[in-house]
């Protein structure tokens, strides 16, 4: 039987009347207040991926399954949102340059360690921006930088995240080294003048 839980408590939606979890997913989320934002997803303890799970929201809640929802205040990321998507550049910025100087030294045990963190940082950055461009409501292909939308800067990354784990796959560290210096980090450098941007207008607008 599958369990349901928003923020670490059951949750109350009654699944007599439904047969599959995604549809008791979606019912849940629409009984979670306004001033709450879903933040992750997580099916048996890992974060849902819809690219790789989508088929389990097709399954029966007969089936064995434990579903949590965590949620955020909206109003707090809607305040701190900029601060901490700026916060987390920063911190993966100084370890992508370091990283990329292990990698070329041949240093590869080091330089997959804090490899392993950048992607980590990654993690945050973008849980951070997306929970932040739902607390505000922005819409990423009317906000511009230098001409070019936020939503294309969005797809770049998504783009050069992939050629990067290729490029870890195939053990091409030289590769992967002039990957995550010159083009990842001049994306996340796209990405902090934006951001900057934003809050500077937001702050003329309080």
């Amino acid at each position: 039987m599958i369990k349901l839980k928003v923020d670490d408590s059951a949750c109350s939606v009654s699944l007599d009347t439904m047969n599959k979890i995604g549809t008791a997913i979606t019912e849940a989320i629409n009984g979670i207040p306004s001033n709450r934002l879903v933040t992750q997803l997580l099916v048996d303890g890992i974060r849902y991926n819809a690219e790789k799970q989508a088929e389990i929201l097709e399954k029966s809640i007969d089936s064995s399954h434990e579903i949590e929802i965590k949620t955020a205040d909206k109003a707090i990321w809607a305040a701190t949102g900029y601060d901490i998507s700026l916060s987390c550049i920063e911190r993966i910025q100084r370890s992508i340059i370091k990283t990329a100087e292990l990698f070329r030294e041949s240093d590869k045990l080091n330089g997959n360690r804090l490899f392993i963190q950048c992607i980590e940082g990654l993690e945050r950055f973008i849980e951070a921006i997306t929970i932040t461009k739902a607390a505000i409501g922005l819409d990423f292909t009317k906000e511009l930088l230098d001409g070019r939308s936020l939503s294309q800067t969005e797809s770049d990354l998504n783009i050069i995240l992939k050629s990067v784990f290729s490029f870890q796959e195939q053990e091409d560290y030289q590769g992967l080294a002039d990957k995550i210096e010159y083009e990842l980090l001049t994306n996340l450098s796209e990405w902090g003048r934006a951001l900057n941007q934003l809050r500077a207008r937001q702050n003329s607008n309080a």
